[in-house]
């Protein structure tokens, strides 16, 4: 069970995005974005800006960059990822749902779009683990992913499955192959 919440470093970055009104990330988002760079394809501290497309000051970077690493390290020393919301894909609970999270996860993947899909072995395989989010973040209105959507009972398994996949990702990007 990672611990990635440090009052301090957590409340520098949530202070900040409350200042910045209705546009700016619930935490449950951030950390969505958060988990997405720690598993998969990051650059470094302004990549967090440039996803959220807005200019964040030095603190809150570093904030940022510090909570990535640990959850980076707390994964890698095989802790479970904890996600700040419910696993439940259809309960709404405006900017602190898993379709929040989803959509802060998605961020981190857009930002690097080609390198989580650059490879075309593993275009399938990504595509594959990437669904849950997809899905639940509801930002692809594709006809077949609402279709997925009506059958309940899978898309709670998927929903239940997230911490396993973010492992998944964690050991294809991060792994000794990675």
């Amino acid at each position: 069970m990672t611990a990635i919440t440090n009052p301090s470093l957590k409340d520098t970055v949530t202070r900040f995005f409350a200042e910045q009104g209705e546009e700016a990330p619930s935490w449950v988002e951030t950390h969505g974005l958060l988990c997405g760079f720690a598993v998969g394809p990051y650059d470094g501290p302004a990549d967090f800006g440039s996803a959220l497309e807005m200019t964040l000051p030095e603190p809150v970077t570093a904030a940022l960059e510090e909570l990535r690493g640990r959850l980076l390290t707390d994964t890698l020393a095989g802790e479970r990822v904890t996600l700040p919301c419910l696993l439940d894909p259809y309960k709404e609970d405006d900017g602190n749902d898993l379709a929040s999270w989803c959509a802060g996860f998605l961020s981190a993947v857009f930002e690097h779009e080609e390198r989580w899909f650059g490879d075309d072995d593993d275009e399938e395989t990504m595509a594959n683990w990437l669904l849950p989010m997809m899905l639940i973040s509801g930002l692809d209105e594709d006809p077949e992913l609402d279709a997925i959507w009506e059958d309940g009972q899978l898309v709670r398994q998927m929903a239940t499955g997230i911490p396993d996949v973010l492992e998944e990702i964690l050991l294809h990007f991060q792994g000794p192959e990675g």
